[in-house]
């Protein structure tokens, strides 16, 4: 999640520098300046006098000023009244967004030759530093006068091809700067696109490591309520047994103190003392007399009980497997505790032998085994088993051992010789 989230942030500063690509730049005073001359050119056009810009190119050069086209334009129109506005503006400096904002504030129709200006200016700039702008124009040959039969017609044919050509250019630049505005507005949409789901998948993510930290401790608190069980039980059985004798033997002795008592009440109440005593006693000598015979009885008991029969026993199942219970290892892969039975809360592996040298291991299959190794992977497995995303158990129940691994007993420890493979369901 973190590589998600890391990727969406690149790529959405990698959009924010595309959108800004080339508006905070500064120009250099011969770009200022030569954009202020393509300003006026454009306005020129949109007035309807001005000539295309090869032709203006051609009689100055590609670096043209302001001045210059005052010297091939005059006093035409509006045109010094604009010449004026912008010439003023030649000491200043900026970025495009800046230039273009103050040639559009400088004409009441900024708007319609805005884009056309912006394409020109970043045009130029491309290619040129703007060091060869002249402050002084060259000596322009201004257009020949023309003739006065024709001079209505050749004005009007020139007013026509600039406005036409203005509109060319005007449509052209509108449409490659809607273009390229769409073009913005659609990776921005992408970003916050991106973003979202960024911050979605994020809020996904944490939802479900909170409903599984949760799942993780109510297992734990279940599993720790089992063992607390499972320990009371095994201490409390002798003792409960225990307690249960004694108060059986003492139940019985309170019977046997009633019966003699009720019997020397009744003999008391029918006979004389001297025969309520004899009667007692002889009551209180048929009650021990049991007592007496009973360990008469016992001794028989201890007497069939022949230990040394399970010595054969032994004897023949020496060479057969015998099965241990080991805890999780230690640090220096040793089983930390082996038991030869199953020991709730502490066993996780279980080692056949042989020999009593060396065996094999695999994990214990039992739920309540499994629960308590998948809790603490790090601290459970790893140090005798190995397997692909071994430390990865979110939403595993069961441990499958593909292999058993090997042990052998050193120093008095079951030391790990060769690990176990398991996978995870």
């Amino acid at each position: 999640m973190k590589k998600i989230i890391f990727t969406l942030v690149c790529v959405m500063a990698a959009m924010t520098s595309i959108s800004a690509q080339d508006g905070a730049k500064n120009l250099s005073q011969g770009q200022w300046n030569h954009g202020l001359a393509i300003g006026a050119q454009w306005i020129a056009t949109d007035l309807g006098f001005a000539q295309n810009e090869s032709q203006v190119i051609s009689r100055t050069n590609e670096n043209y000023s302001l001045d210059d086209l005052k010297v091939m334009y005059g006093a035409r129109d509006k045109w010094v009244v604009f010449y004026d506005k912008l010439k003023k503006h030649e000491n200043e400096t900026g970025d495009v967004e800046k230039l273009i904002s103050t040639i559009a504030a400088e004409y009441d129709k900024g708007a319609v030759i805005k884009n056309g200006v912006k394409r020109d200016v970043e045009k130029y700039n491309a290619s040129h530093s703007g060091d060869d702008v002249k402050t002084q124009p060259d000596e322009i040959i201004p257009n020949a006068a023309p003739e006065a039969g024709t001079d209505a017609a050749v004005a009007a044919t020139d007013s026509t091809a600039s406005a036409a050509n203005a509109e060319g250019e005007a449509a052209e630049a509108k449409s490659e700067g809607d273009s390229s505005h769409g073009l913005l507005y659609i990776l921005t949409i992408l970003g916050l696109a991106l973003g979202a789901i960024g911050t979605f998948l994020a809020m996904q993510a944490r939802k479900e490591n909170q409903a599984m930290a949760r799942d993780n401790r109510d297992d734990i608190n279940n599993m720790q309520k089992q063992i607390d069980k499972l320990r009371a039980a095994l201490k409390g059985a002798p003792v409960a047994d225990g307690d249960k004798g004694k108060k059986h033997h003492k139940h019985n002795n309170l019977d046997e103190k009633d019966g003699l008592a009720q019997t020397q009440k009744i003999e008391f109440d029918n006979k004389p003392a001297a025969a309520t005593v004899a009667t007692a006693a002889a009551a209180a000598s048929k009650k021990a007399e049991p007592k007496k015979e009973e360990p008469k009885q016992e001794a028989p008991v201890e007497t069939k009980k022949e230990e040394p029969k399970q010595e054969p026993a032994k004897t023949s199942s020496f060479g057969e497997p015998r099965i241990l219970f080991m805890a999780k290892p230690d640090e220096d892969d040793n089983f930390s505790r082996s038991s030869s039975q199953y020991e709730p809360g502490n066993s996780i592996f279980e080692l056949t032998t042989m020999n009593g040298k060396s065996g094999s291991f695999s994990v214990i299959n039992k739920t309540e085994a499994h629960k308590l190794a998948l809790l603490m992977p790090g601290d459970t497995l790893t140090r005798a088993c190995s397997g692909n995303n071994i430390q990865s158990t979110a939403g595993k129940s069961r441990i499958v051992t593909d292999r058993a691994g090997r042990a052998q007993l050193e120093n008095g420890k079951w030391h790990i010789v060769v690990k176990a493979i398991v996978h995870y369901e």
